[in-house]
């Protein structure tokens, strides 16, 4: 269902101060922006965004998580990129006709907010620090991007999942990995198998804890850190 912008569950702040793109707004842009925001949760596997659809829109993350995928020809789900709370999609392509590449999946429950591109495009011109944030964080995903072909050019792979979990853990700031074993290794391209193996050998070093289907936590981040740096 979707529903006009609200402020969070527990009042204030507003999830907009959450988002670095409308951060530092004064009261009356907050309002401005509040009142052309629409709301959506989502639950667990649901799609947000789904591949050929018009992108005529911004999606802000305002809780839980969404990854974005791809599928090849025999079906198998490529995990191209996580996106946390106040992470946005869509701001590459709703300036130009066009449809969408990748499916958004909502990992656990979540929930965004959504802005047409139009009324993107007003607000840039009302407010041009706006498009300055846009900037900056597209440049910060190109540069996560560089990291993630790193990532996935490396042949141990041991040291890949570590770095996966380590990227993880500083995007989410949590030592907690709400993933299944398949997420992983379909965000790295390995095999489940694979994961459950390496995981294993780490919770015997002490550096993971599994703790649940689709839950385990990192306990020795520094000796993880020795085993991508050493």
């Amino acid at each position: 269902m979707v529903v006009s912008c609200t402020d969070c569950a527990h009042g204030t702040p507003l999830c907009l101060h959450k988002v670095n793109l409308f951060q530092n707004m004064d009261p009356y842009q907050i309002q401005a922006v509040r009142s052309l925001i629409r709301q959506q949760t989502f639950s667990n596997g649901e799609v947000v965004l789904r591949e050929g659809s018009r992108s005529d829109r911004l999606v802000i993350v305002r809780f839980g998580a969404i990854k974005l995928v791809r599928y090849g020809s025999d079906g198998k789900e490529y995990v191209l990129d996580t996106l946390f709370p106040g992470d946005f999609y869509g701001s590459d392509k709703i300036f130009s006709s066009g449809v969408l590449q990748e499916t958004a999946i909502a990992e656990g429950e979540c929930g965004v907010c959504t802005i047409t591109g139009k009324h993107l495009q007003d607000l840039m011109l009302e407010t041009p620090e706006i498009a300055l944030k846009m900037i900056t964080y597209l440049n910060a995903k190109v540069e996560q991007y560089r990291f993630q072909v790193e990532m996935l050019s490396t042949k141990d792979v041991e040291k890949r999942i570590c770095m996966y979990l380590l990227d993880r853990i500083q995007r989410t700031d949590s030592n907690l990995i709400l993933l299944s074993q398949e997420d992983v290794g379909n965000a790295i391209h390995l095999t489940k198998e694979t994961v459950n193996r390496k995981l294993s050998g780490l919770q015997s070093l002490g550096i993971v804890e599994l703790v649940g289907k689709r839950k385990f936590r990192v306990t020795n981040v520094a000796a993880m850190k020795d085993l991508v740096f050493f």
